[in-house]
């Protein structure tokens, strides 16, 4: 059985040699790429920079399973591996604690105006004018997508002494009633929240959910926290809200074509239609209106990156690829 690993981290590497020593292991840094294709490899296993269609597929000849190390999917096209019956699963709940924390952290860096007064102290100015924050308590926070992490959040946010509405396409009623939220329709949380916070998988179904219609029916002055996937958000909309002022506060952990950021002059080179050249710039217009400190926080993609988090992805990626081999596959999305 021959497995690669793709994005994969020295300390990652040390794990899945001990832990599957039985098996012949190829490890790659980089995402799946033209020169490093296994072609004869059994399973792979990616994080969220190895895009994964039908072409990539058509160069591993013998995949029967795909282990990404993410809780999210949608750089997998799933139609194309069902279609192949190439199993694929995911680890589905590593970064509970970590992502909602992250959140709050972001969150706190909007409300108390923390990047702004860093770089002012940085500079020997200890003056404290405009840099009025806003309390969190009394505050309406919608969460979209309650699933585990939004649940986490809503937690936090009670411990706040916020008032939580949430939007999900399923509803866990027994959690909402022992952590004391309130399911609403989406209309009805972007019309009466005051910070927005996303937490849902990428779908076709939400691509852009968070649009032209959806600003304008927020609260002016309302703050926009995004540590799920940049898709939902469409950027365009974004830019143009926060420069009426009617978004205060940007605080992202994801971006739109986030990937195509860490190697922009392949997509010059390759695009043929300009739709991810646009997504670039309207993601460099964000990168200069962080830069003037204009309401806008961007951090890496970094919200799942704790210890305890990282432990988690490897303990469970090694559960997923045994299940696999022995018969009986776990966390498995198609």
């Amino acid at each position: 059985m021959k497995i690669a690993f793709y994005e994969v981290r020295e300390d990652e590497k040390e794990y899945f040699k001990d832990k599957l020593k039985d098996f012949e292991l190829l490890f790659f840094s980089d995402p799946i790429k033209e020169d490093n294709v296994v072609y004869d490899a059994d399973i792979i296993s990616i994080f969220i920079d190895s895009r994964i269609n039908g072409n990539v597929l058509d160069k591993f000849k013998n995949i029967k399973f795909i282990c990404t190390r993410s809780t999210g999917y949608d750089h997998i096209d799933l139609e194309e591996c069902k279609k192949r019956g190439i199993v694929v699963s995911n680890v589905p709940a590593y970064g509970v604690e970590t992502v909602a924390e992250h959140t709050f952290a972001l969150i706190l860096a909007a409300s108390r105006r923390l990047i702004e007064s860093f770089e002012r102290t940085r500079k020997g100015d200890f003056s404290n004018k405009n840099l009025t924050g806003f309390e969190l308590k009394g505050k309406t926070i919608g969460i979209i997508g309650a699933g585990k992490i939004g649940r986490r959040v809503a937690e936090i946010a009670k411990a706040f002494g916020m008032k939580v509405l949430a939007y999900d396409i399923f509803q866990n009623l027994d959690e909402a009633k022992r952590i004391g939220y309130e399911y609403v329709p989406l209309d009805t949380l972007l019309k009466e929240s005051d910070i927005i916070t996303i937490h849902a998988n990428l779908t076709k179904e939400n691509y852009h959910m968070i649009n032209k219609d959806a600003f304008e029916k927020m609260k002016d002055g309302v703050v926009i926290v995004n540590t799920a996937r940049g898709a939902i958000i469409d950027t365009e909309a974004l830019i143009k809200y926060l420069k009426s002022g009617k978004v205060a506060y940007a605080a992202l952990d994801v971006l739109e074509a986030e990937p195509e950021i860490k190697e922009e002059m392949q997509v010059f080179e390759r695009e043929q239609d300009g739709t991810q050249i646009k997504k670039l710039l309207f993601n460099h217009i964000l990168f200069e209106m962080e830069d003037r400190l204009e309401r806008v926080i961007i951090t890496p993609h970094n919200a799942f990156n704790s210890k305890e988090a990282l432990e988690e992805i490897k303990r469970a990626t090694v559960d997923n690829i045994i299940s696999f081999i022995n018969g009986k596959p776990i966390n498995v999305v198609v």
